[in-house]
């Protein structure tokens, strides 16, 4: 049961984030989407490993930082895949107002 919470743990934002992608793979600023995120997430990785900061004392084992790191991923992944679903909803709307011509 427990190596099935870690799969899910592992799985669900590899899929969240897939299906963004694809949700977005139409839209034109896609390209510029993808890459400010992924300049946006090695920032946080950067950050989260190598910042010192009076916020995180010492943490012995690293856990806090596996912690924080897992928080900042999923997060991020959460949001991008909320902001997919709107996205791609004003992009069918978008296109069937032109095919309707009402655009």
């Amino acid at each position: 049961m427990e190596d099935l919470l870690i799969i899910l743990i592992i799985l669900i934002p590899i899929i969240l984030w897939i299906s963004s992608a694809y949700m977005l793979s139409k839209w034109i600023k896609f390209k510029l989407f993808f890459i400010a995120n992924t300049l946006l997430v090695i920032t946080y990785v950067g950050i989260i490993i190598y910042g010192k900061t009076a916020i995180w004392e010492h943490d012995e084992y690293g856990l806090g930082m596996l912690f924080r790191l897992a928080f900042c991923l999923i997060s991020h992944v959460l949001i991008v895949f909320i902001f997919a679903l709107f996205k791609r909803r004003k992009l069918k709307n978008t296109i069937a107002n032109r095919v309707d011509g009402s655009d």
